[in-house]
């Protein structure tokens, strides 16, 4: 039981980092799509997206750690630590996204 949830853990974090790496080169990425009027005035700022979008996307890192950790059991902590990782990042991609997706030009 430790282990799994030591797994979960691990696939959060990994889906935490990636999910703050794509918020700040978000607006970088896709500057004509972003009303600037959202960060310096009625809309909610930057820090706040991304707060908004790292609750939407827990669930689903969490769930991506654990899957990875009990996926690959033949290679070890290591390489079940290496598919929670890589799992983690994968499911929460898609919510981190949704999640940017939904706040641009709001």
């Amino acid at each position: 039981m430790r282990h799994q949830l030591s797994f979960a853990a691990i696939g959060w974090l990994a889906g935490v980092l990636s999910t703050v790496v794509l918020g700040l080169i978000w607006p970088i990425i896709f500057p004509a799509i972003i009303n600037i009027e959202n960060y310096y005035g009625s809309g909610p700022g930057l820090i706040t997206i991304i707060g908004i979008t790292l609750l939407l996307i827990t669930p689903a890192a969490l769930i991506g750690g654990l899957v990875g950790g009990r996926l690959s059991v033949e290679g070890g902590v290591g390489g079940q630590r290496l598919i929670a990782i890589i799992l983690g990042i994968i499911f929460a991609a898609p919510c981190g996204c949704f999640g940017f997706w939904f706040f641009t030009g709001f």
